[in-house]
């Protein structure tokens, strides 16, 4: 009686843990992703005054409180520098999502870029996402450009 009462246990946990990995992988795929591929399409144009939409680093500022314009600008204030020495990106790819909690995910991604002899270098950076009442923002960016000017605590 005690070892089919453990075995079931033990299967009705691992049943549960795959519905998990599949229920996360499924959130992610659908609300995660776009919030990432959305911030390097910005981050590859430049196009800093839509990073409001993708990015919450109120906890960079004495005022979390800001508006949509002042959110784009300390985004711009924060990445710009590290934007300038990716020189020509080429591009960007999404290596993995590791989930750091039911609204937290840390992504690691490959940013393509070319060197000052025209040759493909790739570069990886991680961020940090997680969900406010909202929906899914980048909270921490760690740049992997030639010389990680930028690291954000």
């Amino acid at each position: 009686m005690r070892k089919k009462l453990l075995c079931s246990f033990l299967i009705l946990l691992i049943v549960s843990s795959i519905v998990l990995i599949f229920w996360t992988k499924s959130i992610d795929s659908k609300f995660v992703v776009p919030v990432i591929n959305s911030f390097y399409s910005n981050f590859i144009d430049k196009d800093y005054s839509k990073m409001y939409k993708y990015t919450d680093f109120s906890k960079y500022t004495q005022n979390p409180n800001l508006s949509n314009e002042g959110k784009a600008n300390l985004a711009h204030g924060l990445l710009d520098n590290d934007r300038h020495w990716y020189g020509e990106i080429k591009g960007h790819s999404l290596k993995s999502i590791n989930w750091r909690g039911l609204n937290k995910r840390s992504a690691t991604v490959a940013v393509i870029a070319l060197d000052g002899y025209g040759n493909e270098q790739i570069y990886y950076d991680e961020v940090i996402i997680k969900k406010k009442d909202e929906g899914w923002f980048i909270t921490e960016y760690i740049s992997g450009s030639p010389w990680r000017s930028m690291k954000m605590p």
